[in-house]
């Protein structure tokens, strides 16, 4: 008896069907996970950004700590006057003028970040420290904050047309309650200026530095502005970085954010302003 025998015709019509259902099945691995796969990565993204606010809230905590327990001014030095009979090298701890924007971003954390030892011996050098500082480029777009902590990743990879870096990055509270040093000095916003912070009562509560790419400074008001930055960052309902005064960050959901009025709320007083109504 003679075995069947088969037309290569037969076996490229087979080879053909095979090729077919592996990549149907190549195919449905991917639809089912990619998506899955992104996920991951987006997750991956926001916990190193995370992270990185985490340790920019940590310096801004040391800083304080070297500075007389207080905490920088939003926009340094604040508006703030120096009293009469005091230099302000007595008065104001030592910032960095990068540029012109006056931003507790670039004159005081992330020159106590990366500039520190640098800008210290090119002023004993008498170097002009205003327009490159440590080889980092300063500029009014923010160069110097680029593949830094201060960087949000996900912001760039999101708004890849927005050029100024300081839209990539961070804003910092400027509800927390002001307290005696705002009664010394003339200022134009007592929000603006330095905090003690021993006045900060409930600091695992109060928000130091959070997301927000319309302004590198943030009050109860810009609430719609940090929810907006939350959903063109990480979509709808997306969560946002946040870090509190006592050092621990986290990631809030928009309904987690406090959105009574803080002279009046208890909860929200103390996530915006550090101290009860």
């Amino acid at each position: 008896m003679k075995l069947p025998r088969f037309s290569k015709r037969d076996a490229s019509a087979m080879t053909l069907l095979e090729l077919l259902i592996v990549v149907t099945i190549i195919a449905i691995l991917m639809a089912i996970l990619v998506p899955s796969l992104g996920k991951v990565m987006e997750i991956t993204r926001a916990a190193k950004n995370t992270v990185n606010l985490r340790e920019i809230g940590l310096a801004t905590i040391n800083w304080a700590a070297d500075n007389g327990n207080r905490l920088p001014s939003p926009e340094y030095p604040g508006g703030m006057e120096v009293p009469s009979g005091m230099s302000e090298e007595e008065y104001f701890p030592e910032y960095y003028k990068l540029g012109d924007s006056g931003l507790w971003l670039d004159g005081v954390v992330f020159g106590a970040v990366y500039l520190q030892e640098t800008v210290r011996t090119e002023r004993t050098e008498n170097v002009d420290v205003d327009s490159s500082v440590g080889g980092y480029d300063v500029d009014a777009q923010g160069t110097h904050l680029k593949g830094t902590l201060f960087e949000n990743t996900q912001s760039v990879r999101e708004n890849p047309d927005i050029r100024d870096w300081h839209e990539h990055s961070y804003a910092m509270n400027a509800n927390l309650q002001y307290d005696r040093i705002y009664d010394q000095v003339g200022s134009s916003d007592p929000y603006l200026t330095e905090k003690s912070m021993a006045t900060i009562l409930f600091k695992p509560k109060a928000m130091l530095y959070i997301e927000n790419q319309e302004s590198n400074v943030v009050q109860y008001e810009d609430l719609e502005a940090i929810i907006e930055t939350g959903e063109t960052r990480w979509g709808n309902n997306g969560k946002i970085s946040t870090t509190f005064m006592d050092g621990h960050a986290e990631r809030l959901h928009p309904s987690q954010i406090p959105s009574q009025d803080p002279e009046t709320d208890r909860e929200s007083s103390r996530f915006w302003r550090g101290v009860d109504p």
